[in-house]
């Protein structure tokens, strides 16, 4: 595929108006060499979504898309694995529902001016790829607020041959591709979504590792397609996060696990970019309700952090794009497993609010 168009700002580029904005900026930047102190230790979300319609645990993994155009008319994917996917605004208002099935994971890249999502289905087995035109999308969920997922969109659903659970999105050799993981299984199959063929494969569980099949399948990807990295977090007693060269598919190194600073599963993983191979990898580590955050460039684990009432997180996603005058620094999307005594639903947070503590010790912000 040619003339691949992947779209992301430096912290430098944030959108600003004032000359405090800048400053602000300006002190961003230096901190990101200073990350053992940068993040608060609570946080508060700013906006939440509604409730998803399913009881129980049925949300799951977000997905954000950003709208270059207007970024006020950004959208976030959130999966019901019971039922479908949900379409929101940046304030959490619901937009449209297309009831596709167990839907489980959602990921997507914009490539020459489309929108390529690619969906996990437990209910068919398959792997969904659905293309969208970029220009227009936020009005058109808006006024297909009931299976906007329809024939007429360029999708494909391939079959997969094994109980699907996670996947993601992003480029092996140059090509855009995802990586589907396997329901209590150790196989992890990359899909050249070009072709629609499988090019290769990942066992997640090691010859030495005496682990019990059932609970320690990998759910949670996420590529750092400019340092060909596919990072991959395990569930269960010998849970994870693992590294792998996206080209190859070699792993590099185990990033941490619950011998370190992961408590319980790691799960939802994203990456926040400071520059083009610089930034920061988010993971859930639901177990003790808190996000951990790496460096992306070496992998060292950094620092942890906590959103207030927000629990056993499973999906989450992140932008670094300014929204002006709402998320300069962008925003993180997380799932919420409580949300009692409603249904479980998705929280969004302020990127800024992550930074906020040290930005005030330095007397930078009110």
């Amino acid at each position: 595929m040619t003339n691949m168009d992947i779209h992301y700002l430096s912290a430098s580029d944030i959108a600003t108006k004032s000359k405090s904005y800048l400053l602000r900026a300006s002190f961003l930047l230096a901190l990101f060499f200073h990350p053992l102190s940068l993040f608060a230790d609570t946080v508060d979300y700013i906006y939440e979504t509604k409730p998803v319609s399913s009881i129980g645990d049925a949300a799951d993994d977000p997905a954000i898309w950003f709208n270059r155009a207007d970024p006020t008319k950004s959208l976030i994917f959130g999966t019901d694995k019971r039922k479908g996917i949900h379409v929101y605004d940046l304030y959490g208002k619901e937009l449209s529902f297309s009831e596709l099935g167990a839907t489980n994971n959602i990921d997507l890249r914009v490539i020459d001016k489309h929108v390529h999502m690619v969906i996990s289905n437990r209910s068919s087995g398959t792997l969904g790829y659905w293309i969208f035109p970029e220009s227009g999308l936020f009005e058109y969920f808006s006024e297909n607020p009931i299976n906007a997922f329809t024939e007429d969109i360029i999708h494909y659903h391939l079959e997969a041959n094994m109980d699907v659970y996670g996947v993601c999105i992003g480029f092996v050799n140059g090509r855009l591709s995802a990586a589907l993981t396997e329901e209590e299984g150790p196989t992890i199959q990359m899909w050249d979504l070009t072709s629609q063929k499988i090019v290769g494969t990942i066992n997640v569980i090691s010859d030495e590792e005496d682990a019990p099949k059932t609970g320690n399948e990998a759910e949670g990807c996420v590529f750092d397609d400019e340092n060909n990295h596919l990072l991959i977090s395990r569930e269960g007693l010998r849970g994870y996060l693992k590294a792998y060269e996206s080209d190859t598919l070699e792993m590099i190194e185990v990033v941490d696990s619950r011998d370190g600073n992961i408590v319980g599963d790691p799960e939802g993983v994203a990456v926040y970019k400071t520059s083009d191979i610089e930034g920061y990898i988010i993971l859930s580590s639901q177990g003790g309700n808190e996000f951990n955050l790496y460096n992306r460039k070496s992998l060292e684990f950094i620092n942890k952090f906590k959103i207030n009432a927000v629990e056993d997180t499973d999906g989450l996603d992140v932008t670094h794009k300014a929204v002006e005058d709402l998320f300069p620094n962008g925003f993180l999307v997380v799932q919420d497993g409580r949300n009692l005594p409603k249904n479980q639903n998705f929280k969004i947070v302020n990127m800024e609010e992550v930074f906020k503590k040290k930005l005030n010790n330095l007397g930078l912000i009110d």
